[in-house]
């Protein structure tokens, strides 16, 4: 069988969709890219850079600085390097974000949670994005994030093709908040037209006319003009 994704657990992966998609709905995410500090912000994180932390408080930084070059979190506290790129750093803070929300200590566990939740593949797939630029403009990636992210989109694709031939159900849920499935039309009921009731004058009208039309062909057309002529002359009915 055709295996997605290849560096995590299906179980990791799934974990990691259910936690983007409650975090979507928490922080009401409509549209791309990401507002990431809004999303920290949200679940009570505190966001500083480098250069900040180091005015407020030397001992945090200089922590930072020996953990990585990118970001650290410390309780709270989450700092980043601002002469990365923006691009770079939105994934490195969303990383560590994934620590909190997977409760897990793997950086590759939080490399593709950071990844998934700036681009999910359902995503990249609906909003037909097919190559590494248009993944840079819509998702607000870097470009080696956008290549690496085409490249597992691709992966991704082609399992859905070799198995079930359709996404998961947690991933048809981030689907339906940017494309919400269309209520089917109803179908209206056939109107039934209702069969007119003849009156009494209508039957009688027709019951006339279908004498007048056999008189007619019995005893031709001035036999029946004056009968007509003699009833409305004087009333006489025959």
């Amino acid at each position: 069988m055709y295996l997605y994704p290849h560096d995590i657990t299906q179980q990791e992966y799934k974990e990691i969709l259910h936690a983007v998609l409650n975090i979507y709905r928490d922080c009401n995410v409509a549209a791309f890219p990401l507002d990431v500090g809004s999303i920290l912000k949200h679940y009570g994180f505190r966001i500083y850079s480098y250069s900040t932390l180091r005015e407020l408080n030397e001992e945090v930084f200089e922590i930072c600085c020996s953990y990585t070059n990118d970001s650290f979190r410390w309780k709270d506290i989450i700092g980043y390097n601002e002469k990365a790129h923006s691009r770079r750093i939105a994934f490195s803070l969303m990383h560590e974000l994934g620590h909190v929300v997977l409760k897990t200590k793997s950086e590759t566990v939080c490399d593709a949670f950071a990844s998934h939740i700036l681009a999910p593949r359902i995503l990249v797939h609906r909003y037909k994005c097919r190559n590494a630029e248009q993944i840079h403009d819509q998702f607000g990636l870097s470009y080696s994030a956008s290549n690496i992210t085409l490249s597992d989109y691709k992966a991704w694709y082609d399992h859905i093709c070799f198995t079930t031939r359709k996404p998961l159900p947690i991933e048809q849920s981030l689907e339906a908040i940017f494309f919400p499935p269309q209520a089917e039309p109803k179908l209206k009921k056939p109107i039934r037209t209702k069969k007119k009731r003849l009156t009494k004058r209508q039957r009688e009208m027709d019951e006339r006319a279908a004498f007048f039309q056999e008189l007619r062909l019995i005893y031709g057309e001035e036999y029946v003009f004056h009968m007509l002529e003699e009833q409305w002359l004087y009333g006489n009915n025959y």
